[in-house]
């Protein structure tokens, strides 16, 4: 069995799949470390993994200054926002 991905202050979407949860939850823990006492610090925190996720499945893009913060955005490969249902079925993603 996988193991749950247990993030207090990070809150699944409505639409969100469990594996896209996942990496949003992983991508804290790699780039913030613990989570902050802090309750704005946290929301920060949960907002700025949303934006690595939209930059990243949807190729969203967003203010330079927000996507420095999460880490993507200008000299990283997004998705081009084209045929993503298609490349989230070959990956398998529910």
């Amino acid at each position: 069995p996988r193991a749950r991905v247990r993030v207090l202050y990070l809150t699944r979407q409505p639409s969100e799949t469990a594996r896209a949860f996942a990496e949003r939850a992983a991508y804290l823990r790699e780039r913030f470390g613990p989570p902050p006492a802090d309750e704005l610090a946290a929301m920060r925190q949960a907002a700025l993994s949303m934006v690595w996720q939209n930059s990243r499945q949807l190729g969203c893009r967003y203010p330079a200054g927000a996507e420095e913060r999460a880490g993507c955005g200008a000299g990283r490969p997004l998705a081009t926002g084209a045929a993503i249902e298609g490349e989230m079925r070959a990956r398998g993603a529910r």
